[in-house]
């Protein structure tokens, strides 16, 4: 009897690691990502239990990442699927970063493109192009420090793509975000430069150094599968200098903070996400739409 308690006690362990089913998602080098209870994986293959369908084999070679999934994210368990872009709002950055090889790509007003890879779980490297003004790049690091807080930051720097424009903008800031990738507030603190005229009457530019910082304070929140609500606020110190118009000589120096405001949603897929609001610039008098398309491979 007592050998046979044993032998039941050992057993019981095992037996409920039995019934703990694993629900992966498998993204795929080229297809849709797969779904199910994973049975057996070794050094050639993963295979996993797909509902209503059968065992899938499904080579190593072939397979890009294996996420577990969390209760609340299995489909047909009143679950979702993760919002696949905690990583940005609708042009600025979260400090939460992107993983290892993966991949956000953007397209605003079919002329803003941007992408960013991960080059490791905690540093990305990005750019874009502003068809056909300016190129920028948007090198970015994030760290989990906490449950719910993100810290990081990034540079952005811009400059013209045409000659006679004489564009530049460049800036350094640091990042927080505290809440999950479903819910999340996040604080930009920065300083930043532009190249711009030297307003003396002629065609000289020169870099000029804020000395007052700007900010970004951008939240996101999931209100269904589907629909996710974004706001991402700009707030930034403007500073004009008047000069005579006859002897060009000096008049004064205003410096005032200034803003851009926005809201809108994000309409997601398990990659995808459709972006749709209204952007308001201090003292405008109307909002200008908002549109971009965004992906995540």
């Amino acid at each position: 009897m007592k050998k046979l308690i044993v032998l039941i006690l050992i057993l019981l362990p095992c037996l409920a690691i039995a019934q703990d089913s694993t629900f992966v998602r498998v993204e795929l080098k080229q297809g849709s990502p797969v779904e199910g209870v994973l049975k057996n994986q070794n050094d050639k293959s993963i295979s996993l239990e797909i509902p209503g369908t059968g065992l899938l084999t499904i080579p190593w070679e072939s397979v890009q990442a294996v996420v577990r999934l969390a209760k609340d994210e299995i489909p047909g368990q009143g679950g979702r699927w993760a919002n696949p872009h905690p990583n940005r709002y609708f042009f600025g950055p979260s400090a939460i970063p992107l993983k290892k090889r993966d991949k956000y790509y953007q397209n605003a007003y079919f002329l803003l493109n941007s992408i960013q890879i991960g080059l490791n779980d905690h540093l990305s490297v990005g750019g874009g192009v502003l068809v056909p003004f300016a190129l920028f790049l948007t090198p970015k690091i994030g760290y989990k420090v906490a449950p719910k807080l993100h810290l990081g930051g990034g540079v952005l720097f811009a400059s013209s793509l045409i000659r006679d424009l004489n564009f530049g903008v460049g800036a350094l800031y640091g990042s927080a975000t505290y809440g999950t990738n479903e819910h999340n507030v996040t604080l930009n603190l920065g300083l930043g430069a532009i190249r711009e005229n030297t307003g003396m009457g002629t065609s000289d530019y020169r870099w000029n150094f804020s000395n007052k910082p700007m900010l970004t304070l951008s939240g996101m929140t999931r209100i269904s599968n589907r629909v996710m609500l974004m706001t991402e606020n700009w707030i930034f110190n403007v500073t004009t200098v008047n000069y005579d118009d006859g002897t060009q000589g000096f008049v004064s120096r205003v410096s005032n903070y200034e803003g851009i405001f926005s809201a809108g949603v994000r309409i997601l897929g398990r990659k995808s996400a459709f972006d749709a609001g209204f952007l308001t610039p201090t003292g405008a008098q109307a909002a200008i739409p908002y549109l971009a398309y965004n992906l995540r491979f």
